[in-house]
């Protein structure tokens, strides 16, 4: 058995003549007029899985990752929206909501502030990050008990003193 180590890993980029008007999602077979985006594919999952320990079904709604975290335009008011977002958009004309699950760290908060005046003229648009942690994944994390409180908000308080900066 052999065990890759971080000195083994070569850098990854995105596979050549992939698009990123597809991006990794789960959709639902029903339309619907909602639509779920995240910053990362583990986000996702993770949501997906939190919407299942909760007996809801996770099939009947649409998610999207972005891939890594949207970079808004210098003039936040210029920011554009994501290829990815705008391809599904498109092609689902009765989307009224967008929600928004970007991580809770500057980048992500940055984000979610350029996409929601991106989008907000046209739809609904909602900002639901993790309720604790950095992520989705940090909440599920907690929720399974793979985290403590203790040490979310320690993380929490390492952002706080980042973003004050």
């Amino acid at each position: 058995i052999y065990t890759l180590s971080l000195h083994d890993a070569l850098p990854i980029w995105d596979a050549k003549g992939s698009s990123k008007e597809y991006s990794f999602r789960l959709l639902s077979q029903e339309k619907n007029d909602t639509i779920h985006i995240f910053e990362s594919a583990i986000d996702l999952l993770s949501y997906a899985t939190l919407l299942k320990l909760k007996g809801q079904d996770w099939k009947k709604q649409n998610l999207i990752a972005l891939a890594g975290v949207y970079q808004p335009a210098k003039n936040i008011e210029e920011s554009k929206v994501p290829i990815a977002i705008e391809n599904y958009l498109t092609n689902n004309k009765q989307t009224e909501h967008i929600i928004i699950h970007f991580d809770n760290d500057r980048a992500g908060r940055e984000a979610t502030k350029a996409l929601e005046l991106a989008l907000n003229n046209k739809y609904n648009v909602y900002n639901i990050p993790a309720p604790n942690g950095k992520d989705i994944n940090d909440y599920l994390c907690f929720i399974l008990g793979l985290k403590s409180k203790n040490q979310i908000e320690k993380y929490k308080q390492k952002i706080e003193r980042k973003t004050e900066r």
